[in-house]
């Protein structure tokens, strides 16, 4: 059976038995179409969440899904927002990168700020599997992300490998548990009063935003936590790439090797690699460059793998 066809029926399948959140109506306004140099360009709103999509000229009938990062303080429901803003050396945004190598590119403002990753894995399926019912793509399907955004790809990854074709992870936060713990030792550490007030402002927010999404703390909520933990789920069965920068300050080296760690518990490590950037930062030019280079290993697999 066809992979899309068979993801629509799975899908049905899960509504009907009621027994999965991630699966909402879907609900399509129709969008404002821009003809930009090199692509199309829709704007519209999907489930009560704006979204972008770009279609290249000259498309190779694939599909990338990307998931954008934590924005704290200046998220904004505006669908250009969806787009992420990481640039290669060359000052180009990865999504326009992509959509120059002649790849359709959507993604989602998932509809609300914090910490939403529930309702991002809703939104941003939603969009996927809108795009391919709309848009005639042809080819494989890809979802990246990029820190938190990272670690939505990589659930929704293992959520439906009937949908997607391969995973890119740029700099996430793998181990979403350890990440919510480390925060809190943080918070809790005799350094405290050492750390710069924005850095303060910015954990202090982080823990507010995931208690809020999982419910509480990890002691109330435990299972709430590990239910969205990539981490705690890597028994993937689709290729995924990781890249990361070797002197990310945001994620270190135990958030780096936690997820690698997982899928070979798993027993599905012939499906992972783990790439380090040298220089490479949370977010920039370097770290970019190198997820570009490694995302063609998805194209081409399991050439290669």
């Amino acid at each position: 059976m066809d992979k899309k066809i068979s993801s629509f029926l799975i899908a049905l399948v899960i509504l009907a038995a009621a027994t999965f959140p991630f699966i909402a109506t879907t609900v399509a306004e129709k969008p404002l179409v821009t003809d930009k140099e090199g692509y199309l360009q829709y704007v519209g709103t999907l489930g009560g969440a704006n979204y972008v999509i770009r279609i290249p000229d000259e498309w190779n009938g694939m599909l990338v899904v990307g998931c954008h990062k934590w924005m704290p303080f200046d998220w904004t429901p505006d669908a250009q927002f969806a787009v992420d803003n990481l640039v290669n050396s060359q000052g180009i945004g990865l999504p326009f990168a992509l959509v120059e190598q002649g790849f359709a590119y959507a993604a989602s403002s998932y509809g609300e700020g914090g910490w939403p990753v529930k309702e991002a894995m809703i939104r941003t399926h939603q969009l996927t599997e809108y795009v391919i019912d709309n848009y005639g793509v042809t080819g494989k399907v890809f979802v990246i992300g990029h820190s938190m955004g990272g670690a939505i790809a990589l659930m929704l990854g293992e959520k439906y490998p009937e949908l997607y074709d391969g995973v890119l992870d740029i700099s996430a936060m793998r181990n979403t548990t350890m990440g919510y713990l480390d925060t809190v030792a943080a918070i809790n550490s005799p350094n405290w009063p050492l750390i710069p007030a924005p850095m303060k402002a910015q954990l202090l927010q982080m823990k507010a935003d995931m208690e809020t999404q999982y419910g509480g703390t990890y002691d109330e909520k435990p299972q709430a936590y590990e239910r969205l933990n990539p981490s705690s789920n890597a028994k993937i069965s689709i290729p995924v790439v990781t890249v990361y920068g070797a002197v990310d300050p945001l994620t270190n080296a135990r958030q780096a090797a936690s997820y690698g760690i997982a899928v070979d518990a798993a027993g599905c490590s012939e499906y992972y690699r783990l790439y380090k950037a040298i220089g490479g930062t949370h977010d920039n030019s370097v770290t970019v460059n190198a997820a570009l280079s490694h995302f063609k290993e998805l194209v081409d697999y399991p050439v290669g793998w």
